[in-house]
């Protein structure tokens, strides 16, 4: 399985997220903030990018490395979490099925922030409960730093505070207030990228990527991916069906002794508020709707999979020992199968067009055409394989897909044109990923 791991992941090709990743990050440290500014995403992620590429090369491997880093750091504060709540045994168990978790593991690989987010809300909430047994110095700067690392990590993080929020005010009041000074630091920490905040909500109220939500296909299909991996198989189903079943007998266990320990209800507010959230912007309900277009998309919620995932075993820990082996054993199992099941795959990138398609048949004087859903990906591999030929954008669906900010960077940095009217000979790239070569150039078709 490492083999394979480290060919088909580890060194794949990159995908359209993490050629943004690595293109972004490569910009000049001011330009990169400008740029993330004005997409929708905090600079926490990419100034970690942009300083490891101080001192490394770009590649696949050295992009990924980061998100690798924090997937055990991650699972490491799972294990202290865990153990923290129930004991050693628990904690072992947990961290081992958060690393094994189909999911997680999958995107532990990929230059994006998600692991980063995950460590950065699972270390806030240790901290949290240990704020709760005791207030001291070193664990409120933790809590803060942990914190402020999230909201510069990604938004959804604000959701992960809204769960902390009501925990403290519910069920933990004596030491709200006190939380509530640790909440104005982390505010103030923020401020300088508050108004940018507000900007980038109002700059996607009219147009943006993430379609409306479908009550009984979103949300059932985030459970499904979280819980049991992203491709649909048989394995998915019956480890999806098991962590439902054992979620709903942790209902059951706590409801019949009557008795909701603290630590169990900030772990279940933490998986589910940030789903009720991420939902109301844009929601409609018999005719009323929410002010801002819909910001629910479940790939921002991987980060659930740790507090869901800790449920289904504090639920199997509950059992008769036979039980909890046997059930525990499964999820293992079935999460070894799909994470086998992904990894070999390989998956086939413009890096592998530009090799058997481009590289061995352009010439200097031809031209690479490519629309914005694949860009980044396009130009990542254009200066990889040190072509110099004129790339060329068409400007069609520029509003509705993400990553326009950074087409636009690199427009006005002259290394990018936009244009509907090519002459001469085109190497077309398109999403699939798919190229065509056309020899007497390209005019888009009118809508």
């Amino acid at each position: 399985m490492f083999t394979l791991l480290a060919q088909n992941y580890l060194s794949r090709g990159f995908w359209g997220d993490e050629a943004w990743t690595s293109m972004i990050s490569r910009l000049p440290y001011n330009q990169m903030l400008k740029t993330t500014a004005a997409d929708f995403h905090p600079p926490g992620y990419y100034t970690v990018i942009e300083l490891v590429y101080k001192f490394f090369p770009p590649t696949e491997v050295i992009s990924r490395i980061p998100s690798i880093v924090f997937f055990f750091l991650t699972v490491f504060m799972v294990y202290k979490l865990a153990s923290y709540v129930r004991g050693h045994q628990f904690g072992i168990v947990s961290a081992a099925v958060v690393a094994l978790n189909p999911i997680f593991f999958r995107y532990a690989f990929e230059a994006r922030n998600y692991t980063m987010f995950a460590f950065a809300a699972t270390g806030s909430v240790f901290f949290l409960l240990e704020l709760s047994k005791k207030i001291n110095k070193f664990r409120a700067v933790s809590f803060i730093l942990f914190t402020t690392l999230g909201v510069y990590t990604h938004y959804y993080m604000l959701f992960v505070l809204g769960a902390q929020g009501l925990y403290l005010l519910l069920f933990d009041r004596k030491i709200f207030w006190r939380m509530m000074g640790l909440y104005t630091i982390i505010g103030v920490l923020f401020l300088p990228w508050l108004k940018v905040l507000l900007g980038q909500i109002a700059s996607v109220g009219s147009s943006y990527w993430i379609p409306p939500i479908d009550f009984k296909q979103t949300y059932f299909d985030a459970f499904e991916r979280i819980l049991g991996g992203e491709s649909q198989s048989i394995w998915r189903t019956i480890l999806f069906s098991i962590s439902i079943i054992l979620l709903l007998v942790s209902v059951i266990q706590h409801l019949v002794h009557k008795k909701f320990e603290k630590p169990y209800l900030l772990v279940w507010l933490w998986a589910i508020v940030p789903f009720i959230l991420a939902s109301l912007p844009g929601l409609k309900i018999d005719g009323v709707r929410f002010p801002f277009r819909p910001i629910f998309f479940w790939r921002y919620l991987i980060g659930a999979s740790i507090p869901l995932s800790m449920i289904v075993v504090q639920a199997s820990q509950k059992l008769p020992e036979k039980l909890f082996r046997i059930s525990v054993g499964f999820i293992l199992i079935l999460s070894l199968v799909i994470d086998y099941l992904t990894f070999a795959s390989q998956p086939r990138g413009f890096r592998e067009q530009y090799s058997e398609n481009v590289v061995s048949k352009i010439k200097s004087s031809d031209t690479i055409v490519t629309v914005l859903p694949s860009f980044a990906e396009v130009i990542y591999y254009k200066e990889r394989n040190n072509l110099t030929n004129k790339l060329v954008v068409l400007p069609e669906g520029l509003v509705q897909f993400s990553g326009k900010s950074l087409l636009d960077t690199y427009v006005l940095d002259g290394k990018v044109t936009l244009s509907d009217d090519i002459g001469g000979k085109v190497f077309l790239m398109t999403p699939g990923p798919t190229t065509e070569i056309k020899d007497h150039g390209f005019k888009l078709k009118a809508q």
